[in-house]
């Protein structure tokens, strides 16, 4: 049923859904092991670079990149604190997201970062990387937290 909300302007509640199908591709690996407990990166073994996000081709060479258990121990390279966020987020605001760099990766890896005073963050801070035991299928079941 349609709610109206006022008439000038017009506003108007309608009721709405949408299933959505998304394939992850080459880089369904890094889902399937997250739901496992394991960080996983791509490795390039021509050119010696590793990436995460992971690639299912290496940009610099174009060769198949092959998939490596990483650490789940990094280091913040750079964060941001949101005080608004879409739906799914809302109850966690203010929330961070963080650019992660971990020991033999050579980019940096974008998540959320947990943590109960974001006043404490510091970039170059330790922190330790989880896992959803129930996971979605989304890049919001891998998270970060401070050590």
């Amino acid at each position: 049923m349609t709610e109206v909300y006022s008439i000038e302007p017009l506003v108007i509640k309608i009721p709405y859904e949408i299933e959505y199908r998304h394939s992850y591709g080459e880089t369904s690996p890094f889902f399937l092991n997250i739901a496992q407990g394991k960080l996983t990166a791509t490795r390039c073994d021509h050119c010696k670079m590793t990436y995460l996000p992971p690639r299912g081709d290496c940009p610099i060479c174009l060769r198949e990149t092959r998939w490596i258990e990483i650490p789940d121990v990094g280091r913040v390279h750079s964060f941001s604190t949101m005080f608004f966020a879409g739906e799914k987020f809302l109850k966690d605001i203010p929330f961070s997201l963080a650019y992660i760099e971990f020991d033999g990766v050579d980019t940096v890896f974008l998540t959320r970062l947990k943590t109960n005073d974001p006043k404490k963050l510091k970039i170059g801070m330790k922190v330790k990387m989880h896992m959803s035991r129930d996971v979605e299928w989304k890049a919001s079941d891998v998270w970060a937290e401070p050590i």
